[in-house]
């Protein structure tokens, strides 16, 4: 059995949290599941080449079958990945956590359907990583943004992250969460 495939989920834990996004829908966000692949890569589809440069600091056209398996068959000692999903199980948002050494720190990613932006997918997701951070006792989340990301690097800033230049990498900024402060506008999504 994959760790992605725990037993000792319960059926609610595999459903997820419903919300209502901004737009009055209820989404659902739930840990990411080996059964997710072809909904990931659907979802990656929905992309727009700029988004997909943005997410993996390079251009892709598809999400192979190989690269959306790990994406969903996770190692949960180190990795914690969610997504949000619509009433007909399509993903929307995928958001994850990978422990940094020495393990005091994760790097995180995320990425909305940009046919679903500014609804609250981007804040449930967040809330999600930096819950699963703290309940792991880490110091702090970061992430790795290219300076023409002005969107996260927006969202970012008003969750209260900080922004650090990264040395030798013109035109890459790293954006960190400190898990001991409060963070700013992250209300609960709505039920």
């Amino acid at each position: 059995m994959t760790a992605s495939r725990s037993p000792n989920r319960s059926p609610a834990q595999r459903r997820g949290r419903a919300f209502r996004a901004a737009d009055g829908r209820v989404l659902r966000v739930r840990p990411v599941r080996g059964d997710d692949v072809e909904a990931l890569k659907r979802g990656f589809a929905r992309l727009t080449p700029e988004q997909v440069r943005q997410r993996t600091f390079h251009r892709m056209n598809e999400l192979s079958d190989e690269a959306a398996h790990r994406l969903a068959d996770i190692d949960r000692a180190t990795t914690a990945a969610y997504v949000v999903v619509d009433d007909d199980g399509e993903v929307r948002g995928e958001a994850r956590l990978h422990l940094a050494p020495p393990g005091d720190s994760a790097e995180f990613a995320l990425i909305v359907d940009p046919q679903m932006l500014g609804i609250g997918i981007g804040r449930a997701l967040m809330r999600r990583l930096i819950e699963e951070a703290r309940r792991r006792g880490l110091r702090e989340l970061w992430g790795t943004v290219l300076a023409d990301n002005a969107l996260m690097l927006d969202f970012s800033h008003r969750l209260g992250a900080v922004r650090e230049r990264v040395p030798d990498e013109a035109g890459v900024v790293r954006v960190r969460f400190d898990l001991a402060r409060k963070l700013r506008s992250l209300p609960a999504p709505r039920s």
